[in-house]
Order: structure tokens, then C-alpha cells, then sequence
């Protein structure tokens, strides 16, 4: 990849912001790099925080991918959820500051309710993940009445839910508000984790299971020039076409995804070398399961 000369002028003091030690998960970087951008989303001046939807068939490392940033500062793990329960546990954290993302390793275990309980949790979503929630939180005593608090959610489901589901979803908007994130195994990847499990244990994998992730302590500006915005938005309309709608979403989503690179890569300039990377990541933005 080739960067912009000039972009050393423009680095984010401190330079990487991620653990880079080697993980015992077998080709996910791609996966992990997104999930990075988005546990930074909510930093990043002027953009809305990125939600993420990672779809994939059983046994590919959804939840482990998942479970190692489950320690990240700003971080609320959850296995099940209601909108009951976030209103009123959750809520009061996400005003005061102290959670910034909602990480659900399976969806299918909140969405498998009844259809009025899940209901109501996809349309809590959706507020907190796009307009904010705005109204007084009934029950949990917090106070919004002039203002409005968002949250981002990073959640996966298996590969036969999402195409079972995405009609439905994507009426109530659901899967417009997130990127999604799809991927397949190669037989030769499979193999080779075959292979891992003839010399290692699950104990190996405790003693990697968690990375450190640097955050910002407060909102961080970084600049994007409309010349580079541009170049995401045939990509954006594909993406729409996923859902049903016109990919603008998808653009907004984008936009903040090239920064979260940006600061990820100790930079306060969006560059081509952030945009290649976002084209690469690109190919798994849809539900067609490419191998990784």
C-alpha cells in the first residue's frame, strides 16, 4: 500500500493504538481490524459511532473474535438482553459515559423471544444506534429530556439466520444502521486450524484471549477530504442494495470507518493507504460469505 509523503506531519501522538502480539485465531485480522475501528467509532468528532454485525457460519470464531476486546474500556459484554434491561441497567451507564458500545457475541439469543419482546429490543436498537434515545428512561430514572444519548452495538449471528432474518430486519431498518461483516473458510484454513488443535488445547488460548485496544480520552478530529469521501460511494450503493435502500447510510458509516482507520494507523489524516485498507475490508461488507 502506498501513503500520502506528507501524512507523517499528521500523526496521533502515542502512534498504534492497538495490541499487534500475534493471536491464536487463524485469519480473522480483517475481522479484528473492524472490530477495532468500531470500539473507536464513538471517539471520533463529528460522526456517528459505527455498528457492526459479523455474520458467519457456526464454529468460525465469531464469539472468540468478540470475547477478546470484551475487556476494552467502554465495553458492556452481554450474552442476553432485553430493551427492558437495557433501559434500565444499561441506560444510565451510556448517559454518564461509562459504556460506549454494546457487544452481544450471539443475537439470536435476545431475538429469539416473543415477537413483542423482540420487537421492542430491535426498535431500542435502532433509536440508540441512530437518532439516540431521547426520552425519559421509564424505570431507570435517567434524565434526557433535553438531549440524546447513542451507542453503538457490535453483535453476530450465524450464517442461516441472517438470510432467514433479513427481510425482516431490514424492514425495521435494522441492518442498514450496522455494517455488516460476512466471511467464509477455505478448506485450507480449516486445515490449518485442524492442525492447531492437534497441538494445542483450549488452555493456549486463555493466555491470548484478551487484547488491549488505546483509546482516546476525548473526542479526536480527523480530517477526511471530500475527494477521498467520494471514492466509497459506489461501495455504499452496493451495500444499500443488501438492505433494500440507497446506501446512505452505508456512505455515513463509511466515512467514519476511514477515520477509525486513520487513528488506528497513529494518523490525524485520512490517506490512500486508509482507503485501500477500507476497499479490502469492503469485500466482506454484503452477505456472500467470501472466504478469508
Amino acid at each position: 500500500m502506498k501513503s500520502n509523503p506528507n501524512s507523517s506531519k499528521q500523526r496521533v501522538p502515542g502512534g498504534t493504538h492497538s495490541s499487534r502480539k500475534k493471536g491464536y485465531l487463524v485469519k480473522l485480522e480483517p475481522l479484528e481490524k473492524l472490530i477495532e475501528c468500531a470500539l473507536i467509532s464513538p471517539y471520533i468528532k463529528n460522526e456517528k459511532p459505527i455498528s457492526l454485525l459479523i455474520c458467519a457460519n457456526p464454529e468460525s470464531g465469531k464469539t472468540a473474535a468478540l470475547k477478546q476486546y470484551s475487556q476494552v474500556k467502554g465495553v458492556f459484554f452481554v450474552s442476553d438482553v432485553t430493551a427492558h434491561g437495557l433501559n434500565l441497567y444499561v441506560l444510565p451507564k451510556i448517559v454518564t459515559g461509562e459504556i460506549k458500545t454494546i457487544m452481544i457475541p450471539d443475537l439470536l439469543t435476545p431475538l429469539s423471544k416473543q415477537t413483542k419482546t423482540r420487537r421492542g429490543f430491535i426498535a431500542f436498537l435502532n433509536n440508540l444506534m441512530e437518532e439516540g434515545v431521547s426520552k425519559v428512561a421509564t424505570g431507570a430514572h435517567v434524565q434526557l429530556e433535553n438531549r440524546s444519548v447513542t451507542a453503538n452495538v457490535i453483535g453476530a449471528v450465524t450464517r442461516g439466520a441472517i438470510l432467514d432474518a433479513r427481510r425482516g430486519w431490514s424492514s425495521m431498518g435494522f441492518l442498514s444502521r450496522s455494517i455488516f461483516f460476512s466471511y467464509g473458510y477455505s478448506e485450507s484454513v480449516v486445515h490449518t486450524i485442524m492442525e492447531r488443535y492437534s497441538e494445542y488445547g483450549i488452555e493456549s488460548k486463555k493466555k491470548n484471549q484478551y487484547k488491549k485496544l488505546r483509546l482516546p480520552r476525548s473526542k479526536v478530529d480527523i480530517h477526511l477530504s471530500k475527494e477521498l469521501a467520494d471514492r466509497t460511494t459506489p461501495i455504499a450503493r452496493e451495500v444499500g442494495k443488501v438492505y433494500e435502500g440507497y446506501g446512505i447510510r452505508a456512505k455515513i458509516n463509511f466515512r467514519c470507518l476511514l477515520k477509525c482507520l486513520a487513528y488506528r494507523n497513529g494518523r490525524k489524516e485520512v490517506t490512500e493507504a486508509e482507503l485501500d485498507e477500507f476497499v479490502e475490508l469492503a469485500e466482506y461488507m454484503n452477505l456472500e460469505f467470501n472466504q478469508i
